[in-house]
């Protein structure tokens, strides 16, 4: 059982998806293995990926073939319900199109410290393709800063939390980041972005070969910030994009059966 699992739902993207992959392993240390969701299953792309991890530490690689593409959402689940199988305590979502920058050697520890919270439900690092309180160029930002919102690029939560919350709303048309974020501070739990960790992320890769020309355009946007409206409200959703932020603190007062009390419910 390893103390992290990272799912990477991977499309056609060999390239990226290489550098995602080495740079990972190069550089960046900590106990964590990868669940490899590949959504076109076709030989072809069995070959490509099996190309890729050819020369990666083979036992730390998982890759799970669904025979269909199940898209971002499902492949999430589908990796979070691996986790009845391989175990970890804590689980990330993560995009194919993100590098390790070297010298990342702290970057999972610099994520992972801040669960010693027990009120810390999910957690982030700043990157140059990303809204909100996670972005590089917000540099009056604290380097820890609670925040209404993280970006599902590469977000951690602790496994048992996701799995108890349902995964992800495969029903949505898109932001299941912002979805997330609304549902556990729905539940009294702090998310956080930790600064000391950069990813790069190309951004938008699959979306815009798959959907050129509505990926994350306005129609898009609205059609996705219609359907959270309609689950959460108005006040969520205006709370949850206005990334609002303060300096991260712990409340030394919490007590753990506290917690555990509340993400149960």
């Amino acid at each position: 059982m390893s103390a992290l699992s990272i799912c990477i739902p991977t499309y056609n993207n060999y390239q990226q998806l290489d550098w995602c992959l080495h740079s990972l392993f190069d550089n960046t240390d900590y106990d964590y293995r990868i669940i490899l969701i590949d959504n076109e299953s076709s030989p072809e792309s069995r070959d490509s990926i099996r190309n890729i991890v050819q020369d990666l530490p083979e036992d730390l690689i998982t890759i799970v073939q669904p025979g269909s593409n199940l898209k971002w959402m499902g492949s999430i689940n589908l990796g979070l319900h691996h986790m009845d199988v391989v175990g970890s305590e804590y689980f990330c979502m993560m995009n194919d199109d993100v590098v390790f920058i070297p010298e990342s050697k702290d970057f999972w520890k610099n994520l992972t410290d801040l669960f010693n919270d027990p009120l810390v439900g999910a957690v982030g690092p700043c990157s140059n393709f990303v809204s909100g309180n996670q972005n590089l160029f917000n540099v009056k930002t604290p380097l820890v800063v609670e925040t209404t919102c993280l970006i599902g690029m590469c977000l951690v939560t602790k496994t048992k939390l996701l799995r108890e919350m349902g995964g992800l709303d495969e029903g949505l048309p898109g932001g299941d980041d912002l979805d997330l974020s609304i549902r556990m501070r729905g539940r009294g739990l702090k998310i956080v972005a930790n600064r000391a960790s950069y990813l790069h992320h190309i951004g938008q890769q699959t979306g815009n070969r798959v959907f050129e020309g509505y990926w994350d355009s306005h129609i898009h946007q609205e059609r996705t910030n219609n359907a959270i409206i309609k689950k959460h409200g108005i006040k969520q959703w205006v709370s949850c994009v206005g990334h609002s932020s303060r300096k991260y603190t712990v409340d030394k007062d919490v007590k753990v059966e506290e917690y555990e009390q509340y993400t149960s419910s």
